[in-house]
């Protein structure tokens, strides 16, 4: 990022309120009626809106004043607390008076901005609210560069419609589908009373494309200028409420450490992996003070001006009376770090309450709506009418499609509770003295374990890679489940075509389907079920671990030696990784960097944060156990919510899984109690049966019973499959994780349909 940037990116921030400067008014300089006999459109420009530098958002790469509204009051704080309005209400009033341009001034503007631009540029007070939304969002383009974009792309948006819509409107002419359309709407059936006249297809030709282009750009206007921002926004304040917890937690951890405020914002300003927008946050409070000058307090209060969270505006009003009052800011972060946690712990809450109701969704979407709509197409088919076409839409179209946009909703919902993965330590290799380490036998193995990375250590032991990253599984099982189908149709077992699948839908479809999808993910899942229960062995172990290293170190034990009296107590991988640390500090003697390397290692999202913590407080405090203390305290919180997350969704899990299980009932019901006997009945040649099949509204063997047969095996495996995943989606936020259940599913509806269809 460049300074030009970086300078309009933190000139974005907002107003610091109560300056000694008043707003502008109509009465200064700035907004006099400018003489214009002499002067260039710059100089009309400066005149009408005054110093192009005193702007507050500029656009990426662009150092063009903005509107008069984004001329913001700036200086010190002053009494902000006594009269100063809310930071919604200060920022929807005007801060300069606008007032009507002379014919020169709107020719200036338009000269140097063009007419779109210029337009908005001379209606501020219009746009103040998407100038707001643009700031929080951190969208580095003033409201008037946006707008003329927003055009631009609606033009094109609006062309491209039209000519698509004339091109569909030629084709529909050349094949005569035109004319029949048009024919009832003007009292004509097209040939057989005359053809349409000239005008009607004129007036289509025009109002079509017109109608098409004024929906494009509809369409394009309000998804960027009101969906865009706010949805930006919106994920914004769910990842600074999701990360604000632990950011608090880091903040205390380095200030009790004796590390000053500034530099405390400036390492979490550097964090943006690892505490998300909330680090973003604090990245604009450190440009204000290095690239404008402002105090600590005036970049603070600009922060909490903007901010789009309401829990950090609280946050920061609290941090800004401390520092005024001179309080003990360690103990108002560590009151401020535990009331987070709780709070981080209520908002679980809710978004557990928001699974549960997703879960009950999912019975009627996916369980009660499929099986309505398949009974009573089949009974319609009955009776002459042909719905075979529609209930195939649904099996192989309606319901992948419904599964896949509920696992976005799912997706979006849960995404700002995600936890980052990071990488953190240095990719430098710090130099060891060979003196040092040249008796100790650790060394070659040690050594050669930070040689094996990336190619080399996949061909040195791709298993062992394969088990680190379950997905790298895929690029030999997939080959492998492609090569089962082939064999099965190679052998004679299935025969790959309609009338295969009719005359042996369960067969085939095992052969086709079932068998090459089980091949392709099973050993996916069972790995990732694997390094998912690492993963949760390791944030359960690790706060102990912490606590005994915070508890060595506070009886003099040195850190080498605490590392080792924990390797002792620890197994398995944990064991094996705190083991290559303490030989890293020992023969590295950087505390700080391995511990970095020890996340990047473990790769556990959950400890990344932790490590984090350790690895800065570690390198400005000398109180290392208490450090160490607040780190497993942070653990801690951080796996009791993972708990309560695992408790609470176990029954939302039963509750998909359930349902899946009376559809597949229902389905196999109604195969083998329905369709069955109808098949028999189409069978027999009696004169009996051909008489009740006469007398009835369709003729039994018109019924397609062989179809109706695939069609219920498909649906049933379609369901499980994607049950399955929505199911892992709802437990463990990860698709991944549903593989266990959908491919017990899938094997469960081929063992009923095998048994009782």
């Amino acid at each position: 990022m460049t300074d030009r940037d970086d300078a309009a990116d933190a000139s974005d921030r907002g107003p610091a309120r109560d300056r000694d400067d008043a707003a502008p008014t109509a009465d200064d300089p700035a907004f006099r009626e400018p003489p214009v006999d002499d002067e260039t459109a710059a100089d009309v420009l400066e005149d009408a809106f005054g110093d192009e530098s005193a702007s507050l958002g500029t656009g990426a790469g662009d150092s063009e004043t903005t509107a008069p509204f984004d001329a913001l009051e700036t200086g010190n704080r002053g009494d902000r607390h006594e009269s100063e309005p809310e930071p919604e209400e200060a920022l929807s009033q005007p801060l300069v008076e606008e007032r009507q341009l002379g014919a020169e001034e709107q020719l200036a503007l338009r000269d140097v901005y063009g007419p779109v631009r210029a337009f908005f540029k001379t209606r501020p007070e219009r746009y103040r609210g998407l100038q707001r939304r643009l700031k929080q969002a951190r969208i580095r383009d003033t409201y008037d560069a946006y707008l003329t974009d927003s055009v631009r792309l609606a033009a094109i948006a609006a062309i491209g419609a039209g000519i698509a819509a004339l091109l569909g409107l030629l084709a529909l002419a050349l094949t005569g589908t035109l004319a029949d359309a048009l024919g009832p709407a003007f009292g004509v059936a097209g040939a057989s009373r005359g053809p349409v006249p000239t005008g009607a297809l004129l007036a289509a030709a025009l109002l079509v494309p017109l109608c098409c282009s004024l929906v494009a750009a509809g369409a394009v206007w309000i998804g960027r200028n009101y969906y865009y921002p706010r949805s930006v926004v919106a994920t914004r304040r769910r990842s600074i409420a999701l990360n604000l917890p632990y950011a608090i937690t880091f903040m205390y951890a380095l200030t009790s450490g004796g590390t000053n405020v500034i530099e405390v914002c400036r390492r979490l300003g550097d964090s943006e992996a690892v505490y998300g927008e909330v680090a973003n946050e604090f990245d604009l409070v450190v440009r204000e003070i290095d690239l404008f000058g402002n105090d600590l307090l005036g970049a603070l209060d600009n922060a909490r001006t903007l901010t789009p969270s309401d829990e950090f505006r609280r946050f920061l009003d609290d941090l800004l009376g401390v520092l005024e009052s001179g309080g003990d800011l360690e103990t108002f972060l560590e009151e401020e770090s535990e009331e987070a946690l709780d709070d981080a712990l209520a908002s679980q809450s809710s978004f557990i309450e928001t699974l549960g109701m997703l879960s009950e969704v999912f019975v009627v979407a996916f369980v009660a709506a499929p099986l309505f709509l398949i009974v009573v197409l089949m009974v319609v088919s009955f009776l002459g009418a042909e719905t075979v076409g529609t209930i195939a839409v649904l099996v192989y179209v309606g319901f992948p499609l419904a599964m896949a946009g509920f696992l976005l909703l799912v997706d979006l919902l849960s995404r700002p509770l995600e936890v980052p993965t990071a990488t953190l330590a240095d990719a430098a290799d710090r130099a060891i003295d060979p003196e040092t380490v040249a008796d100790d036998p650790r060394f070659d193995a040690y050594e050669r374990a930070k040689r094996e990375t990336g190619v080399r250590a996949f061909l040195s032991d791709p298993f062992r890679a394969i088990r680190r990253r379950p997905p790298l599984s895929l690029a030999v099982t997939v080959p492998v489940g492609v090569a089962v189908a082939g064999l099965a149709v190679w052998t004679g077992l299935v025969e790959p075509t309609v009338a295969g699948v009719l005359a042996a839908p369960l067969r085939t479809t095992v052969g086709l389907a079932v068998a090459p999808l089980v091949t392709a993910t099973a050993p996916l899942a069972v790995l990732h079920e694997r390094e998912r229960r690492r993963t949760e062995t390791i944030t359960e172990r690790f706060p102990d671990v912490l606590g005994i290293l915070a508890s060595a170190n506070r009886m003099g034990v040195d850190v080498v030696d605490a590392f080792e009296l924990v390797t002792r107590w620890a197994s398995g991988t944990l064991a094996v990784e705190l083991r290559r640390v303490r030989n890293d500090v020992a023969w590295n003697h950087d505390l700080t960097g391995a511990l970095l390397s020890f996340a990047d290692r473990l790769n556990v999202p959950q400890l990344t944060r932790t490590m984090t913590l350790v690895a800065e407080g570690s390198r400005s405090s000398g109180d290392l156990h208490g450090l160490l203390e607040i780190a497993a305290k942070n653990t801690r919180a951080q796996a009791k919510l993972a708990r309560e997350r695992r408790r609470e969704v176990g029954s939302y899990v039963a509750i998909v899984v359930i349902g899946f299980l009376v559809y597949l009932l229902v389905i196999v019901m109604v195969s083998a109690s329905y369709l069955t006997p109808i098949a028999e009945l189409a069978a027999e040649s009696d004169a009996t049966a051909t008489a009740a099949a006469a007398e009835s509204p369709a003729s039994l063997g018109d019924i397609p019973v062989e179809t109706y047969e695939v069609l219920f095996l498909h649906s049933a495996l379609v369901q499980g499959f994607g049950s399955g995943l929505i199911a892992g989606k709802l437990a463990n936020n990860d698709v991944v994780s549903g593989l266990k259940y959908g491919l017990g599913l899938v094997v469960l509806t081929v063992v009923a349909f095998y048994l009782l269809v």
